[in-house]
């Protein structure tokens, strides 16, 4: 059996936003690791939160079900979300399911 590792890298800057990286493979199970502190952002009141996908290996509908229960704990904080550098195959799944028309994407 293997774990799967993901690694989550928070800057604050002095304007109020926050950048969070993300690096590894967003599944399942790292979705529930990641998933407190990124709601806990997300619910904290900063006036932005970018998260940088550029360092996703991977990542499957749990993920992606990720980003959308942030978008809406941002929405109801008044925080915007925005992805950023989301991989290709991830902008692809999103499309597929719709969610692009919620969350804002910059694909790498």
């Amino acid at each position: 059996m293997t774990t799967t590792l993901i690694d989550l890298k928070t800057a604050v800057r002095s304007d109020g936003d926050v950048r969070v990286t993300l690096a590894g493979e967003l599944d399942f199970h790292t979705a529930r690791q990641v998933e407190p502190r990124l709601t806990a952002l997300a619910a904290y009141g900063h006036r932005s939160l970018v998260l940088d996908l550029s360092g996703i290996s991977f990542c499957d509908s749990a993920g992606i079900d990720l980003f959308r229960r942030v978008h809406h704990r941002c929405y109801s904080a008044g925080t915007r979300l925005r992805l950023m550098e989301v991989p290709p195959l991830v902008a692809k799944s999103m499309r597929v399911l719709g969610v692009d028309r919620e969350l804002r994407l910059v694909v790498a």
